[in-house]
């Protein structure tokens, strides 16, 4: 997508908010399919072996032999393709020497500065054309920094290109080492005055064939410069062991890590700045989301002023200058960017493949529903290690969290940059006066009325209020989402079905921020926790309860949300089961009926709900210079973008997802 059109679009609706509304449902009835049966893998080859003879959709981008496999005729499966929002990469550990030395990083600390000779060595060994084709065999793209490529094309600087991304090869990484003071002798490492390096702590994830995969080509790397056995320790081993080690012990030096990320760039703050390691306690407080310890004063500064700012120009200035920061230390070896395929059975209707995200989402799995049993059995490559709405941080515990629990808002399937009402109808974005000057950002949201809990209580105003500020109390190092409301100054009830909330800053992300929260009941959580506004409260608490263990009656554990989809149950290494909720405030004919139309305005179909040379023709028909806002209906149809014209950019969005089928 050319870098003009991503300006254009991000402008139009990062700036006036578009909203694609809902229509109200007239008989809430939930997802067509009465029982969604999760199956409990322990590797993606495990999984995709059961589809599709027992699983209808899987979760987990495939690896090309699986592609091979299912795109034979009679197959029994449809591939579907996305780039996603996800990164994998080397995680390195900048708080343990050689990779890094504690503290914030000085440039005069020798030890400080030979480190990140170090990783840029790791980086140079790092052979990114061979894992594209050898492991991944053209089913991914390269990353130059954790900005993934539907970000990077606008938000990276564009000096970094794949081209000058420390290129392969062994001399480059040794003239990395010895700039860094580190020299081989009598069969080790050592730096500086006969120092001998300390045994790598390398940690390689068993789930993930293709990241172990990477890790094995980056040892056999190391072991050719000569590190040998008494300087590596590689361990292959499950995930639970990894996270002890790399995000709780902080005893590691690299790690195969790898994240699904947002559609907004905030996150480089999010994930890298020092707030996120020293503030959350790290490294003697557990995780912290800056496990690498990347800490920085300088890309504090511009990833800050990134996350902080008011307009698209100004973050584009500033996350040009944290990517080049970014770039120029490599606290992390990005990796790739899954160029990815996900499967689901043949002949399964209502699949949407998100941008981004692929086919299991919240919108297919309201909409599907011939799966000849009522029951949508789904594939997880990996267990959930928690159903925690506060404190969960993996991707499996989320994709059973966010089925339970809504947010205010959520993002068009079709086009990331555009907002959906769902527990909010309507809200604005404006400014308040914090005093001497300032100003921050205030956001008013217009709840939904009708809708219900799962437990058949109302929903109300009071419930996002609570939602909002218990995570605030709840803290760093407890709520996952603290990131969302940490610069919240204050919350309240402000009219009739409507809810206030202000922000110590200025940030065109806020809106994602407040309306992307789960929204938690708040009779539960203050039943569970009545002292979370005092100074008694005790966060740790929170972690360790766990709602869906508990029973509340009728069928229902305290895991209780507004979404689509009830919990029901949990079995250690077997399933996640859960039930239709009959009384959301959504039809799957509500859900039909919006990506049609988001289809429509997104992808460019003037027609028949798909983008074909019919599109392309008529688009190519008008004469740009004199199409006006008096256009006929023809033409009206034809700005995809509804930019006032048509023009190369509509033009973009056909070819671009030519022969895509509205789901």
């Amino acid at each position: 997508m050319k870098s003009k059109l991503m300006l254009e679009l991000i402008a139009l609706t990062s700036i006036a908010m578009m909203l694609l509304a809902i229509p109200a449902a007239v008989t809430a009835a939930g997802p067509r399919t009465g029982t969604m049966l999760i199956h409990i893998y322990y590797n993606p080859d495990m999984e995709n072996a059961d589809l599709p003879s027992t699983l209808d959709i899987n979760d987990w981008p495939l690896t090309s032999d699986w592609i091979a496999k299912w795109s034979k005729a009679g197959s029994g499966v449809t591939l579907q393709e996305y780039k996603e929002n996800g990164l994998m990469e080397f995680d390195m550990n900048n708080q343990e020497w050689p990779t890094g030395w504690p503290g914030m990083y000085d440039p005069l600390d020798p030890r400080m500065a030979a480190a990140t000779h170090f990783r840029k060595a790791i980086a140079y060994l790092t052979d990114k054309a061979k894992i594209m084709s050898d492991i991944l065999k053209g089913f991914g793209i390269a990353d130059q920094t954790p900005l993934t490529p539907s970000l990077a094309s606008f938000w990276q600087h564009p000096n970094i290109t794949a081209e000058n991304d420390y290129p392969y090869g062994r001399a480059s990484a040794l003239a990395e080492l010895a700039a860094g003071g580190f020299y081989l002798e009598g069969g080790l490492w050592k730096w500086t005055g006969g120092e001998v390096l300390p045994k790598l702590k390398i940690y390689s994830r068993l789930d993930d064939p293709n990241r172990r995969t990477a890790a094995d080509y980056l040892v056999a790397e190391l072991r050719a410069i000569g590190f040998g056995d008494a300087q590596i320790d590689y361990k292959i081993t499950e995930r639970t062991v990894c996270y002890q080690y790399v995000m709780v012990l902080y005893e590691y030096h690299i790690y195969t890590g790898g994240w699904s990320l947002s559609a907004d760039p905030d996150y480089l703050y999010d994930l890298y700045s020092s707030e996120y390691y020293f503030g959350w306690g790290a490294p003697t407080v557990g995780w912290a989301p800056n496990y690498p310890g990347f800490c920085y004063e300088v890309f504090d500064s511009a990833a800050s002023q990134l996350k902080y700012a008011a307009n698209v120009s100004v973050a584009q200035s500033a996350s040009w200058n944290a990517t080049k920061i970014f770039h120029d230390m490599e606290p992390i070896v990005p990796l790739w960017s899954a160029a990815a395929v996900k499967a689901y059975k043949a002949g399964l209707t209502g699949v949407v493949n998100e941008d981004g995200y692929g086919v299991d989402n919240a919108y297919s799995f309201m909409r599907i529903g011939n799966t000849g049993g009522d029951i949508i059995d789904y594939g997880f490559k990996s267990e959930p290690e928690a159903l925690h709405v506060i404190s969960s941080q993996w991707l499996w515990d989320w994709n059973v969290i966010g089925m339970v629990y809504d947010s205010l808002i959520g993002r068009n399937p079709y086009n990331l940059a555009e907002w959906v009402g769902w527990l909010a109808t309507d809200w604005s974005v404006g400014t308040w006066d914090m005093g001497g000057g300032k100003k921050g950002t205030e956001i008013t949201f217009t709840i939904r009325t009708g809708v219900k809990w799962q437990d058949g209580t109302d929903f109300t105003a009071d419930d996002v209020v609570f939602s909002w500020q218990f995570t605030k109390a709840c803290g760093s190092g407890v709520a996952w989402n603290y990131a969302l409301v940490r610069d919240m100054n204050s919350s309240w009830v402000s009219g009739v079905n409507q809810v206030t909330i202000r922000y110590n800053k200025l940030s065109m992300f806020f809106l994602a921020s407040a309306g992307g929260l789960p929204m938690i009941p708040k009779s539960i959580w203050e039943g569970q926790f009545p002292d979370w506004n005092t100074t008694s409260f005790n966060p740790s608490t929170v972690r360790a309860w766990h709602p869906w263990t508990e029973s509340l009656g009728g069928g229902l554990t305290k895991m209780i949300g507004t979404g689509p989809w009830i919990f029901k149950e949990w079995v250690s290494g077997s399933h996640v089961k859960l039930a239709a909720n009959t009384n959301f405030y959504f039809t799957a004919g509500d859900f039909d009926t919006l990506m049609i139309n988001s289809f429509w305005t997104s992808k460019g179909d003037a027609t028949a709900l798909n983008a074909t040379a019919y599109d392309i023709g008529r688009i190519s028909g008008y004469d740009v210079t004199e199409v006006t806002k008096n256009w006929g209906t023809n033409a009206i149809w034809c700005d995809f973008d509804k930019s006032g014209k048509v023009d190369d950019i509509d033009l973009d969005l056909v070819n671009t997802n030519y022969g895509k089928v509205a789901g």
